[in-house]
């Protein structure tokens, strides 16, 4: 007997539902995060069903093809019959070279231990999400953050600042002018990302306070020189979910990076600042701040 099994599009009002499923107190990624999956549905094509009793959410992303991320909630002892039933569904689809993606090693090895199947898992680096000690990236002490604090003093003490929340439609507004140019003026190529990134951002700024979302709005004379949105998951991890600047301001990332943690995230122990996408100058940039751990990730194939 053939299981039809309907996949759900993600919609604001899917919040409960999924974060029933969401262990807030031990996640590591924040790619099971609501506020991730609602900020990227459109990009990703973000879908969810419950499946013997476990969520499992449907993304597609550009190089990788439409997966399943880690089933949430799930019965080790019923995993192969909810393998079976998404391996059923897939057989009516083309473009699925992986059956799972964003998923931990934990669930690499509950697969190696509770099912028959082969499972090869491909470690998707460029997609390793950087975790970092929040106290680190306040103090910025010693020799490794003496560049990282120089920036910072010298944004201090060129510019007169102010600082505001994204809490009403001009600082909004500024917001997505900055995101304009900062695509037009600093990113190379262009691509499908790229071009929804603006309309991802805009709808998380018109949730904030639906999400318990927290931002930072910098701005020198009357300009914004950059902004930063990010969130609580517990009590030891936060998580970066948007930061962009202005480079004409000197030292402008490694203000607003010090100053968004020690306003809103000083009380936490871990700060993740998401993945750098295989983006050289991106990765360097992560790199320099030191990360304690990186969150890895893995595309499964299964047979």
């Amino acid at each position: 007997m053939i299981v039809i099994i309907n996949f759900k599009c993600l919609f604001l009002d899917d919040k409960d539902v999924i974060e029933q499923y969401i262990d807030k107190e031990n996640i590591e990624s924040y790619e099971y995060l609501f506020s991730s999956l609602y900020m990227w549905r459109k990009l990703n094509n973000v879908k969810y069903a419950v499946i013997n009793d476990a969520l499992v959410i449907e993304k597609n992303e550009e190089g990788k093809g439409t997966f399943y991320a880690q089933p949430l909630k799930y019965e080790k002892e019923n995993l192969t019959d909810l393998i079976d039933k998404l391996i059923e569904r897939n057989e009516n689809y083309t473009d699925r070279n992986y059956l799972f993606g964003d998923v931990d090693e934990k669930f690499i090895e509950d697969l190696k231990k509770y099912t028959d199947f082969k499972i090869e898992a491909i470690e998707d680096v460029n997609d390793f999400e950087y975790v970092y000690n929040t106290a680190d990236l306040i103090e910025l002490r010693g020799k490794k953050y003496h560049g990282k604090k120089n920036h910072v003093n010298s944004f201090r003490k060129s510019y007169e600042y102010e600082i505001k929340k994204i809490d009403n439609e001009k600082v909004i507004k500024d917001c997505l002018e900055l995101l304009h140019r900062w695509h037009e003026e600093v990113a190379v190529t262009v691509d499908k990302e790229m071009l929804m990134e603006i309309d991802a951002i805009k709808d998380l700024f018109s949730e904030l306070h639906f999400f318990d979302l927290k931002s930072i709005a910098i701005y020198v004379d009357g300009n914004l020189a950059g902004f930063a949105v990010g969130e609580k998951v517990n009590d030891k991890m936060a998580v970066i979910h948007v930061e962009r600047g202005e480079v004409i301001y000197k030292g402008v990332y490694a203000f607003l990076n010090r100053q968004f943690l020690m306003e809103s995230f000083g009380d936490i122990e871990f700060v993740n600042r998401q993945e750098d996408t295989g983006n050289l100058g991106l990765r360097k940039a992560k790199r320099s701040y030191h990360p304690v751990k990186m969150v890895k990730k893995y595309l499964i194939k299964v047979s």
